[in-house]
C-alpha cells in the first residue's frame, strides 16, 4: 500500500489488513490489528487458505503532538465494516489512516508496531 513506509511495516499489506479495535487514552492511541503478512515478511508462514498469512498485533502511537479523529457514521439502513482499511500513510512521526472506523490523523513521537 502506497504511503505505508514505516520500516516495521516492511512485508505487511495494510490495505488487506484489518483493524480489530481502537483504544484511546490520554497518552496513546492503539490499533489492535490483524496484519496481512506478505511472503517477504520474516514471520510469514505458508497457508493452505487462499486468504494468505494473517497475524494479530498492534500499532501504538504515543507522545502525540496532534490527534484528529473523525468517526464514520453509517447511512440509515446500512452496516459499516469497521475493520476495513481504505488507505494508510505512516511516515516518520505522521500517520493518516482512513478505514471503516473513520479517519485517524496524528503526529506522534513514538510509533510502535508489533506482532503477537
Amino acid at each position: 500500500m502506497a504511503g505505508a513506509s514505516h520500516p516495521k511495516l516492511e512485508g505487511i499489506d495494510l490495505g488487506t489488513s484489518y483493524i480489530l479495535g481502537v483504544i484511546y487514552d490520554d497518552e496513546s492511541l492503539t490499533l489492535e490489528m490483524d496484519f496481512h503478512l506478505l511472503d517477504n515478511h520474516p514471520n510469514y508462514e505458508q497457508s493452505d487458505s487462499d486468504e494468505g498469512c494473517y497475524r494479530k498485533g498492534f500499532i501504538r502511537f504515543a507522545d502525540m503532538d496532534d490527534l484528529r479523529l473523525k468517526k464514520a457514521k453509517a447511512e440509515e439502513g446500512k452496516d459499516i465494516d469497521f475493520s476495513v482499511i481504505d488507505s494508510a500513510t505512516i511516515e516518520g512521526d505522521y500517520a493518516f489512516i482512513e478505514s471503516g472506523w473513520g479517519e485517524i490523523e496524528l503526529t506522534a513521537q513514538s510509533i510502535r508496531i508489533a506482532l503477537d
